[in-house]
């Protein structure tokens, strides 16, 4: 199993305990996700973080995750897709994700913003997964 994951999946996982913590730890390694998400996840950090845990325990758990959990692809992996990707999406921030998805062989990429892959040239080359989409590829 080889699912390309989204930022948001990432700092969900890191939010609270739920399902999407769940899969991401009950799957080690069925999941990968572009260097620039990890990345992301720690520049956007006063964001979404809102003072839980201090930068020092949160920078642990972020390279825990990004070590022991996801499978992180360097730039090189998927940069020879980027200008693809680019006509894939009007989010900036979404190339790295679609052109990791593109590729890499995968079972989709999932993620919480469904409708920001919603164009019909995206849909047709990369399969968008919900959360419940995971479940069933995973049997969960």
């Amino acid at each position: 199993m080889n699912i390309v994951v989204d930022t948001n999946v990432i700092v969900a996982a890191l939010l609270r305990r739920g399902i999407v913590r769940e899969l991401l730890l009950g799957y080690p390694g069925s999941f990968i996700t572009p260097r620039f998400c990890i990345e992301e996840i720690w520049e956007h950090r006063d964001v979404w973080e809102r003072g839980c845990c201090d930068d020092e325990e949160l920078r642990e758990v972020i390279d825990l995750l990004a070590a022991d959990i996801l499978v992180v692809a360097p730039e090189g992996v998927y940069s020879s897709k980027a200008e693809e990707a680019r006509f894939l999406t009007d989010d900036p921030d979404d190339i790295p994700v679609i052109a990791l998805a593109l590729a890499i062989d995968n079972d989709g990429l999932w993620t919480f913003n469904k409708k920001d892959f919603a164009k019909p040239a995206l849909r047709s080359r990369i399969k968008i997964l919900g959360t419940s989409e995971v479940c069933r590829l995973l049997r969960f």
